[in-house]
């Protein structure tokens, strides 16, 4: 698919890749069904039957348009990328880079959030990626050199913490995904969409010991081969005291902004993710 994707203009792989992710709804029933369930959960008070089978059939396209970009990473429209993208809330990205002790971006799997980070990074920021490998190994590989293509840096979770703490000490971008259940880091309870969801506190512990503001940030689809990327008003927390009650609130915060932004962009998420399969005991 790669390999085609390559051979196809932008826009003949994104039609492409939309027939895929379609047919993906129809024959994975499993992520179907839990997509369709986390929706009628989360949004089943705002969106008819109907509407959510819509958004549900859209997030899988758009996750397979996703995955076309990332394929074609080398081919992409860079020289034009700056009159693809609208940006809403650039004063709060500026305000947090004031503060000069490095910014905490935290996205989600929303939206292309490879494109976002490659994004400021070609317009001079240095970004750093905290990641997770990634099921498939190539995969893995593939998004580590399309980042190294476009200037970002990555960084797995479970290196040296020291090396994530210079990123911030440099006054640089350290962009975080900590929209998702994971045993495999500490996290604790908050609301999300009305249920208790298991959110990693990684952010809320780097903010609370360095003092660098959070950013909630994401770059959406917002019409054909155009993008916008919202941001969020900058978390700053007193007193930074680092404590469970402390860490929860900042969690809760920013978590709390990225629930926001998915209210408003549903169709972009990914839903089929169990995010609220782990529980208090």
């Amino acid at each position: 698919m790669i390999f085609i994707f390559n051979l196809l203009p932008q826009r003949g792989a994104i039609f492409l890749s939309q027939i895929l992710g379609r047919l993906a709804y129809f024959i994975l029933p499993e992520d179907r069904k839990t997509t369709l369930k986390n929706l009628k959960f989360a949004l089943g008070n705002i969106y008819s039957e109907k509407d959510l089978r819509k958004i549900a059939l859209e997030v899988f396209e758009n996750i397979a348009k996703n995955f076309a970009e990332v394929a074609r990473f080398k081919s992409l429209f860079w020289e034009d990328l700056k009159t693809r993208v609208k940006i809403e809330g650039e004063e709060y990205w500026n305000q947090a880079f004031q503060k000069g002790k490095g910014v905490i971006a935290v996205t989600g799997h929303m939206g292309n959030f490879e494109l976002l980070t490659a994004y400021f990074s070609l317009n001079g920021y240095k970004v750093t990626v905290l990641s997770r490998e990634v099921y498939d190994p190539r995969l893995d590989e593939l998004l580590k050199r399309n980042r190294k293509l476009v200037g970002v840096e990555t960084l797995s979770a479970k290196e040296d913490t020291r090396k994530v703490i210079r990123v911030l000490k440099r006054g640089e971008t350290l962009g975080i995904t900590p929209d998702q259940d994971s045993k495999k880091y500490r996290g604790v309870f908050v609301d999300f969409f009305g249920k208790k969801a298991n959110t990693p506190v990684g952010p809320a512990l780097l903010h609370l010991r360095y003092g660098s503001p959070i950013v909630p940030i994401a770059l959406l689809r917002n019409g054909k081969d155009k993008y916008i990327i919202k941001i969020r008003k900058p978390i700053y927390f007193e007193p930074k005291k680092i404590d469970d009650e402390n860490i929860k609130e900042i969690t809760q915060r920013y978590t709390k902004d990225l629930e926001q932004i998915i209210r408003q962009n549903p169709s972009q998420w990914v839903w089929m993710h169990k995010r609220w399969k782990t529980q208090p005991q």
